[in-house]
């Protein structure tokens, strides 16, 4: 996907996020493109996975930003395409429906994730 397709796609995207990763949009408009870039998620997905990927993704960036973790580092960039993997399994094997809790179910996996990878590669290694 290139830079502008994801920027749309991003834009398009705003009416749909719920308002606490909608005020991050700015810092991620930038960002998402170098995201996307070296971790790209796959095409034709259907509409509710990708936004799942997508919000799961934004709310990951959006909780290392807040903890001071750079989202590019190259500790964390392999993370991304786990998650994307990850989000891709499960909606396989549920397979949501649109009035589901998919898309809540997302972000919170997203800002679990975000925690957990610090943990890994930085926390971890101070406490051992």
């Amino acid at each position: 996907m290139s830079d502008g397709e994801n920027e749309v796609y991003l834009t398009e995207m705003q009416g749909q996020l719920p308002s606490h990763l909608y005020v991050h949009v700015p810092k991620l408009v930038s960002l998402f493109p170098q995201i996307e870039a070296l971790v790209a998620v796959p095409k034709g997905l259907p509409d509710l996975l990708r936004k799942g990927i997508y919000f799961a993704l934004l709310q990951s960036v959006v909780r290392l930003l807040e903890r001071n973790t750079d989202p590019l580092l190259p500790e964390i960039l392999p993370e991304y395409r786990e998650l994307i993997r990850s989000v891709s399994e499960t909606y396989s094997v549920l397979s949501p429906e649109l009035e589901s809790n998919w898309l809540s179910e997302c972000i919170q996996y997203g800002d679990k994730s975000a925690y957990h990878w610090e943990w890994k590669h930085f926390d971890s290694h101070e406490l051992f």
